[in-house]
């Protein structure tokens, strides 16, 4: 059995290591931008649905179709603008937290770096 343990999850990534180079966000989905991600995931349980960890991204504006997952969000410096498909637009800041439900479509737009906590839960696939 492995040993279970507190996860402390720092904002500049773990001491030593820092935040990882992810790559550029995909390119189908930039309206603006050139996008690079960086971040590091503390945390994956034993199904591999519950994820949490820490991600950057540069100035960008992209559309998300639909939110892959359901997603809890804190911002830790920065600040991003939500826009669902009505127009109705959410800005969040440094310090404020969000959760966006599993299939919302929305665009993302950051005018500055975004750093983020993210929890993040998949739903099992059905193997039917």
């Amino acid at each position: 059995m492995v040993k279970q343990s507190i996860i402390r999850m720092e904002s500049d990534g773990p001491e030593g290591i820092g935040l990882e180079f992810w790559g550029n966000l995909e390119s189908e989905k930039v309206l603006e931008g050139e996008p690079v991600e960086k971040g590091y995931n503390y945390f994956t349980n034993a199904t591999g649905q519950f994820t949490s960890g820490v991600w950057e991204v540069t100035p960008c504006k992209s559309r998300i179709d639909a939110q892959p997952a359901d997603e809890f969000v804190y911002i830790i410096k920065g600040t991003v603008t939500l826009t669902d498909d009505d127009g109705h637009a959410e800005t969040f800041t440094a310090g404020q937290c969000y959760v966006v439900p599993k299939g919302f479509p929305h665009i993302w737009h950051n005018t500055e770096t975004v750093r983020k906590f993210y929890v993040i839960f998949e739903e099992a696939v059905s193997k039917e």
